[in-house]
């Protein structure tokens, strides 16, 4: 039986090294570690993957704007995002982006494990910390609930520093939209800039 071969992308190479000792643990899996978008985009090019595992907070990449550009690639490569963001928002981005699972760095060890089964079988997989947003979508609305789901997003991604031209460009909307939204949330939120969205994206623990 050919080996899964998995692909594990973070750029801190302590966490890389860590994972990849837990992955490496599995009878017939291959792991190779890669440290930037670069080095993934690089590797795609030539490489055989059947898994990718894949931080979203890269620093030469805006994660979710990667995976989409990974899919329409490989349109049926399984990506598990592993994150330190447990936030619903940070999820629900991620899925819908298309990655099919998601499992926090703060998850026990044998989670990346199951993760990886469960995608490789076309089978969508939320770590244990995250699973209630599973089971009620409206949960990752929780920080804001005056907000719908789509200005949800919108906010995250602005609190995270983004443009609204980035924005546009990781939810794959044009920037006018992406105006209307942050109109709309500016007003519900009771604010005026976007460095006081980032403020109360801390006060609420968004970020």
């Amino acid at each position: 039986m050919r080996a899964l071969r998995i692909i594990l992308v973070d750029d801190h190479p302590i966490v890389r090294a860590g994972f990849r000792q837990l992955l490496d643990m599995q009878s017939g899996w291959g792991v190779v570690e890669l440290g930037s978008a670069a080095e993934l985009a690089a590797y795609l090019r030539g490489g055989e993957v059947d898994v990718l595992v894949l931080d979203l907070s890269l620093a030469d990449a805006d994660g979710l704007v990667l995976i989409r550009q990974v899919l329409a690639a490989k349109p049926t490569l399984p990506i598990i995002v592993l994150s330190m963001h447990d936030s619903g928002l940070y999820v629900q981005d991620a899925l819908a982006a298309g990655a099919m699972g998601y499992v926090t760095k703060r998850s026990g060890p044998d989670e990346i494990v199951d993760a990886v089964n469960a995608v490789a079988a076309d089978q969508q997989y939320l770590s244990q910390d995250i699973r209630a947003y599973a089971q009620n979508p409206a949960a990752g609305n929780l920080h804001a609930p005056e907000l719908t789901a789509r200005e949800a997003q919108v906010w995250l991604l602005l609190a995270r520093g983004h443009t609204v031209a980035r924005v546009a460009r990781t939810m794959d909307v044009s920037p006018k939209t992406v105006y209307a939204h942050r109109s709309s949330i500016y007003t519900k939120l009771g604010v005026s800039s976007d460095h006081e969205l980032r403020q109360l994206a801390l006060k609420r623990g968004v970020i």
